[in-house]
């Protein structure tokens, strides 16, 4: 902490960090972010591809959670 504010990384959480601390499965996670219902982090799927990339968010997480991801 610093001045009583977190300084987040932006580095990526993991999926399955996630999924542990929302005591869900990976697969919830993945599909929430990709249906925007999940203000978590975004999903990208390259053209003319089947499978996604993520990003979770530090600062999203802790935002949605109250986890603070700490690499």
């Amino acid at each position: 902490m610093e001045n009583n504010m977190f300084v987040f990384s932006g580095a990526n959480v993991p999926i399955s960090e996630v999924a542990r601390i929302m005591k869900k499965d990976k697969q919830f996670v993945r599909v929430g972010i990709q249906e925007n219902w999940l203000p978590i982090g975004v999903a990208y799927k390259k053209e003319g591809s089947n499978e996604y990339s993520y990003y979770v968010s530090p600062k999203k997480l802790y935002e949605y959670t109250g986890y603070i991801y700490k690499k």
